[in-house]
């Protein structure tokens, strides 16, 4: 009923995802290492950490996407690995620099890189003298400071996962064609006042609720319905949807909740036209009465 992934990989879409996720992970390292030493703000420095394992990770997914690789695991141990030697170049760069200005001679990274037990003997040293603070500018060292290169190691490579898993599951596979699936179509539907019985009707191929919700305002609750299909076959095809709830607060600020109703599932090609001539039907009637459609959004 619902999309899964087969499991299937080879040993070239791996090498493609590590060495773009390893480009791009030394390129994003170089960054990283150079930028957090001016990062003071403990905040800034953690959203720093978590954007570069994120990026890492989306780069090593996309590289195995085009490898075509459909393993939860190999992307988990690709991913993972990747992030780590991404990690440990940017702290072999990061300690030349706090090195060099700390009154030491130049140092290369690479060459600094190619030694494991150098790196570590020069952060047990960097450790007994500390970094900046996380509170007062004091200097941060000794078993506090280990535990935030531990949770840098952990931030990083969590969030590189994650983000590979997101590429990994973002679209379907077509097996028989051998190729990832485009997205055919994506609308807004007003929302359903019963979303479970609204995701069975669907799940038994009835799409006639959910032509009948109309369509959904950007700026109230709606649905989000996407389609993908294979562009070769035009065979397969899966339909997701998703609530979104929009509440404000006494201030007026925003605060969306997106749910994943249904993910990926898959449905005929007729099922798929009808989709499609929905999605065309929503977007004729929005340009048609646009005011109706800003009304409705005012009004939720």
């Amino acid at each position: 009923m619902y999309y899964k992934h087969s499991g299937r990989f080879n040993l070239g879409g791996l090498a493609l995802g590590s060495m773009v996720g390893g480009v791009s992970g030394l390129a994003l390292a170089y960054a990283y290492a150079h930028g957090i030493i001016l990062i003071t703000e403990v905040h800034f420095a953690a959203f720093a950490t978590l954007a570069f394992g994120g990026l890492v990770g989306l780069a090593a997914g996309w590289g195995m996407i085009w490898g075509k690789v459909r393993n939860t695991r190999a992307t988990i141990v690709i991913t993972a690995v990747t992030s780590a030697l991404a990690l440990y170049a940017t702290w072999a760069m990061w300690i030349a620099i706090v090195y060099q200005r700390s009154g030491g001679k130049h140092l290369s990274w690479a060459r600094l890189a190619q030694h494991p037990a150098i790196v570590w003997s020069l952060m047990k040293w960097i450790n007994q003298y500390g970094t900046w603070g996380l509170s007062s500018g004091d200097s941060t060292k000794g078993w506090e400071l280990w535990l935030i290169w531990t949770a840098e190691a952990a931030v990083v490579i969590a969030a590189a996962i994650g983000a590979g898993f997101a590429v990994l599951q973002h679209r379907p596979f077509c097996e028989t064609c051998s190729r990832w699936c485009h997205r055919g179509a994506r609308f807004l539907l007003a929302p359903s006042p019963d979303v479970q019985q609204l995701k069975l009707q669907l799940e038994s191929n009835d799409l006639r609720p959910m032509e009948a919700l109309g369509p959904g305002p950007k700026g109230g609750d709606h649905l989000i319905a996407s389609l993908y299909s294979c562009t070769q076959c035009n065979q397969f095809h899966t339909l997701s949807l998703t609530n979104v709830t929009i509440r404000r607060n006494k201030i007026g600020q925003a605060h969306i909740n997106s749910k994943t109703i249904m993910r990926q599932l898959v449905v005929g090609p007729g099922q798929a036209e009808t989709v499609r001539q929905l999605s065309e039907t929503l977007a004729q009637a929005a340009k048609l009465n646009p005011e109706k459609a800003n009304a409705a959004a005012a009004g939720n």
